[in-house]
């Protein structure tokens, strides 16, 4: 069985948020004085997590990646990594990280058969990078990366986040990672938190903006984009590099026709977009002994839900559903 939402598109991936725990605060995601969190007993378990997956391959859904917050920072979290590399039926396995505690579950990581990581990077300058992440130290991330480059990791991605003013001026030495390394280094559109204008024109760069700036000094050559989680990105190399660089422009250019996933957030609603649309609570389904067809009409009503297009406004709550 496939799903397909009403604007006939095919949904075969889902991103779950296992945790809104965080050991970072970075400015474009947690608001300084901090938040409310789930309580512990709202938190989807590790049996309930693998229970859907396990649901969402019989109709289709095969690619998975797991976000937070910080995945790495719940408790026992090799404990689910191992569960899920036992399922079958898995074709992607990913996992999003801020690189903090990276260095400490590579192994595990590439024992269970994980097949891509992306890891968030914002800044090259210990002192930036502390700013941005409020307190994070930019050692135990290029010390993960370096890692997982030792332990010959494909297809993984340094995740960028655009911001003026910032790091705007750090573009070229974030793509210049590429050029001796197997990375994709990825440029994402700033989307200000809490804001009525996701484009908000203190820290927002349009995408076109991003690729004029590494084309001044470099020959960016246009690659097709892969199936394995190219996602909506726009890929290039510069001429010569080992690596590759993605552009994401979710704000400026919205990819919302070609969307496949739905997201499920550590709590148990399963979302139908980052932004817009609406959720399903799946953990009051799931709690309540549920039968194969309740759980698959759950999974059509949240595809369902899905809009045409995001509406470019709206509160982005990065911390629940793992943006």
């Amino acid at each position: 069985m496939n799903i397909i939402d009403k604007y006939f598109r095919r949904i075969n991936r889902l991103r779950i948020s296992v945790t809104d725990l965080c050991n970072l605060r970075c400015v474009y995601c947690r608001p300084e004085n901090g938040l409310e969190l789930t309580k512990h007993k709202d938190i989807l378990t590790y049996e309930e997590i693998v229970m859907i997956v396990r649901h969402a391959i019989k109709l289709g859904i095969k690619s998975f990646r797991l976000t937070g917050g910080e995945p790495l920072f719940r408790r026992d979290i090799e404990h689910l990594l191992r569960m899920l590399g036992d399922v079958q039926g898995i074709e992607d396995l990913a996992i999003t990280t801020n690189g903090i505690c990276l260095k400490n579950y590579t192994k595990v990581m590439k024992e269970i058969g994980l097949f891509r990581l992306n890891i968030s990077l914002d800044s090259l300058e210990e002192s930036k990078f502390e700013k941005i992440t409020r307190g994070g130290n930019l050692k135990d991330v290029l010390d993960g990366i370096d890692d997982v480059i030792h332990l010959g990791f494909k297809n993984t991605k340094i995740n960028v986040v655009a911001m003026k003013g910032i790091n705007d001026d750090e573009f070229e030495e974030f793509a210049r990672l590429t050029l001796e390394r197997d990375l994709e280094v990825r440029f994402i559109e700033y989307m200000a938190m809490n804001k009525e204008n996701l484009a908000s024109e203190d820290k927002f760069i349009p995408m076109s903006d991003i690729i004029d700036i590494i084309g001044k000094s470099n020959e960016l050559i246009s690659l097709p984009s892969p199936n394995l989680g190219s996602g909506a990105a726009k890929i290039y190399r510069i001429r010569g590099a080992v690596g590759k660089l993605g552009f994401v422009s979710a704000v400026s250019q919205p990819f919302c026709n070609s969307c496949n996933r739905l997201r499920l957030t550590s709590d148990g609603k399963l979302r139908s977009c980052l932004l817009s649309g609406g959720e399903v609570d799946l953990k009051n389904i799931l709690r309540n002994n549920p039968t194969e067809e309740i759980l698959t009409n759950a999974f059509i009503r949240a595809a369902n839900l899905k809009p045409p297009v995001h509406s470019g406004k709206g509160h982005v709550v990065m911390h629940q559903v793992g943006g």
